[in-house]
């Protein structure tokens, strides 16, 4: 089950028209192909997507692009939004989610429910989640990541025992407690959970009738299991990041500049899917371009672009400069214009000769503005 109905408010205005999971990632892709394909090279393959805000973007690239399982055989992937099946509200928490569908799972009745998050890029086998919990004879088990604990505010924080189980789960800690080995750091959940499926619908349902839950896991589920249930912690120790606000979002993309990037996209073993448009071989002339990544349907002048990913389809025209920037799709850089720190959403005319990411009051005026300074151009703006 991968959580997808987040607002997504401290992507906007990305998440304007559509859903954070489909937020468009790395030119090619939606930020939801890794957790989808981390589930089909991991061998799942029954898979639902918990939908709520703005779902459109993320249903259309679901059809186009996923729509390879066969029902025939009992797999799928499939969309589950609020029904109103358990009462007349919306998904209120992760949990809440979860328990909405509570009758599709007893339905399926599987062994084990993997639940995820849409808005995560990493790369994980999930079958040495299914190992871990089957050799420790745990109920459930939650992936965690090694943060610096100057970092913990913006994760849940878990502390575990000498045989790594789950004593303790704090939802943005002020002040977290570092792992035992090391004082400057403790685990981060990653958000990542596997249950048993009688241990998950128990906790569930316990947690749908406290009237003071906010029907989260970290916050309300996972601190009621530790006494009863044995909770296992276990560590990941490869490239995750949390698509959680511009910056983060803006440093993911650019991680995979590096020479190696932080996940092999081209390994033949694990492949990531996802669905591309028809486009042409990109034609260019004259440009200068350094470390960057340029989709496929490109039209690039005389320009010259640095550190800096193109997605398919976009147009940057004699004498432009593109640097440290995330251009989406159709868009058009005229003549002489210059982009420092720029992530410009869909179908977007950039007008020639005008700079965004040098003059932070002039910006300001245009554009909003993320913690450190990226300039976030708007789907479909013009300069009126």
């Amino acid at each position: 089950m991968i959580l997808c109905g987040g607002k997504g408010e401290r992507l906007y205005p990305l998440t304007r028209d559509r859903a954070k999971p489909s937020v468009p990632f790395l030119g090619n892709y939606r930020i939801i192909d890794f957790s989808l394909s981390n589930s089909l090279n991991s061998g799942l393959r029954k898979i639902a997507l918990l939908t709520q805000y703005k779902s459109l973007s993320l249903e259309r690239h679901i059809l186009t692009g996923w729509h390879i399982f066969s029902p025939e055989s009992g797999e799928y992937i499939m969309s589950l939004p609020a029904q109103g099946r358990i009462g007349d509200h919306w998904y209120e928490g992760t949990a809440d989610a979860v328990f909405q569908n509570i009758y599709t799972i007893q339905e399926v009745n599987p062994d084990l429910v993997l639940i995820l998050s849409g808005d995560h890029v990493y790369k994980a086998d999930y079958r040495r989640m299914i190992a871990y919990l089957i050799e420790n004879e745990a109920d459930a088990v939650v992936l965690t990541k090694l943060v610096p604990v100057s970092e913990a505010g913006r994760f849940g924080v878990v502390s575990i025992d000498e045989k790594k189980r789950l004593t303790a789960f704090n939802e943005k800690p002020k002040k977290a407690q570092p792992v035992p080995w090391d004082e400057k750091h403790c685990l981060a959940s990653m958000g990542i959970y596997l249950f048993k499926t009688s241990v998950l619908i128990k906790a569930l349902m316990k947690d749908a009738r406290k009237a003071s839950s906010s029907h989260d896991f970290g916050k309300d589920v996972f601190p009621s299991l530790f006494s009863q249930f044995r909770i296992f912690g276990q560590e990941f120790d490869d490239y995750w990041q949390d698509i959680g606000t511009i910056d983060a979002y803006w440093e993911a993309n650019l991680d995979f500049l590096n020479s190696p990037p932080p996940i092999d996209l081209a390994d033949p073993g694990w492949l990531f899917r996802t669905h591309k448009l028809q486009y042409p071989p990109s034609r260019i002339d004259g440009a200068e371009i350094r470390r960057s990544v340029i989709g496929d349907g490109c039209d690039i002048g005389r320009a010259r672009i640095e550190d800096s990913i193109l997605s398919p389809g976009i147009t940057v025209e004699d004498g432009a400069e593109v640097t440290g920037s995330v251009i989406f799709t159709g868009t058009v850089v005229k003549k002489g214009s210059r982009l420092n720190r720029v992530i410009v959403d869909k179908h977007c005319i950039i007008p020639a000769g005008f700079d965004i990411g040098y003059d932070r009051d002039k910006d300001m005026s245009h554009f909003k503005l993320s913690r450190s300074g990226i300039r976030i151009v708007p789907k479909g703006w013009r300069l009126t």
